[in-house]
């Protein structure tokens, strides 16, 4: 009977693990994905912001906000708005995210138009 029972368990752990390591592959091909779909978009440090950018960031407004990733968008080829855009995206201390889009003089960027 013990050996039963222990079968019993041996078969429902892989299960879950069978399961766990399926659902993380699943995961890490979604994310390729979205690294694909996002070819003009490139992950960057606070340090590679413009300096206004940084400065903009510094301020009082952004000041009870914590600076998560950061993102410098190149306008695609052929696009009426010429100008790089930087997203930012931003977390504070309820755990509200959000994400700011900048232009390189540490202002409010133009709207995407879809």
């Amino acid at each position: 009977m013990k050996k039963a029972t222990f079968f019993a368990a041996a078969i429902a752990i892989l299960g879950l693990t069978s399961i766990n390591a399926n659902a993380q592959t699943q995961n890490q091909g979604q994310q390729t994905e979205q690294v694909q779909e996002q070819g003009n978009r490139e992950l960057v440090t606070q340090d590679q912001l413009p300096e206004a950018v940084q400065n903009a960031l510094k301020s009082d407004v952004y000041k009870d906000w914590t600076v998560g990733e950061i993102y410098k968008v190149a306008p695609e080829e052929g696009a009426a708005n010429t100008e790089v855009v930087y997203e930012v995206k931003l977390t504070n201390a309820e755990g509200q995210e959000g994400v700011v889009r900048m232009n390189e003089k540490g202002g409010a960027a133009e709207s995407e138009q879809e």
